[in-house]
């Protein structure tokens, strides 16, 4: 049951990153691409303080010891809201969002492979390999 729950989330994520992907674009051509991403991030800004009060202000900002690299996840999402509020309405949300889940399962398996950020390692099999090379032929498909 708790597998389904987290796919179930996971599915969620996948539906909001395409909504969100098609709202900034869409905004973007109407306002400009910075100011969309700055109305973006102030969303994601209030919704996240809201959330952090909310949940009893647990935790540390900047706790000792901790990598560096560990802080990377807000650049990170910037890449990404911006990469694909840029990208949508020029080849389209399928096509985009494919390549998205594409480059997201090549660098989990690096992930999985390497223990990268702490992660605990899963090594790369040639099943492992062949989903990637059947996701690589699904971008190849919706091309077409």
């Amino acid at each position: 049951m708790t597998k389904i729950l987290f796919a179930l989330i996971a599915a969620a994520a996948g539906v909001a990153t395409s909504l969100q992907s098609a709202a900034n674009a869409g905004l973007a051509s109407r306002i400009g691409l910075g100011a969309a991403l700055i109305l973006n991030t102030l969303m994601v800004l209030v919704g996240t303080v809201v959330f952090y009060l909310l949940s009893g202000r647990q935790g540390t900002f900047f706790p000792a010891a901790t990598p560096w690299f560990l802080y990377i996840g807000g650049l990170c999402g910037f890449v990404v809201i911006l990469s694909l509020a840029f990208v949508f309405p020029k080849i389209g949300a399928g096509v985009t969002i494919a390549i998205l889940v594409l480059g997201q399962g090549a660098a989990a398996l690096a992930i999985d492979h390497f223990g990268v950020m702490g992660m605990p390692k899963e090594p790369l099999t040639l099943a492992r390999l062949a989903g990637m090379l059947l996701a690589c032929s699904g971008v190849a498909l919706m091309r077409v």
